[in-house]
């Protein structure tokens, strides 16, 4: 499986790894669903991703606070990923 790897300052400085899983739409904005790369976690995070006009096939993230619009974004995940829910 081909991993798309994106490395994230935390709030520290530290560059943190991560999976982008897939990039998606909700009310015309984007969304970037992630996991950590380098631990077994299984907590998703979603941040906007919205173009870097300096290389528009860049995104610049960022953090949402509005707990609703993370889960509307995140169901549209697991409806489009079902295999990643199922249990083996």
């Amino acid at each position: 499986m081909d991993r798309n790897i994106i490395v994230l300052t935390d709030e520290d400085g530290a560059d943190v790894r991560f999976e982008l899983l897939d990039v998606v739409e909700h009310g015309g904005d984007d969304f970037a669903v992630l996991l950590p790369a380098d631990e077994e976690a299984e907590m998703f995070m979603i941040l906007r991703a919205d173009p870097d006009p300096a290389n528009p096939e860049d995104y610049l993230f960022s953090g949402i606070e509005d707990q609703k619009l993370i889960d509307k974004v995140f169901a549209k995940f697991r409806k489009r990923h079902p295999e990643i829910f199922e249990e083996s």
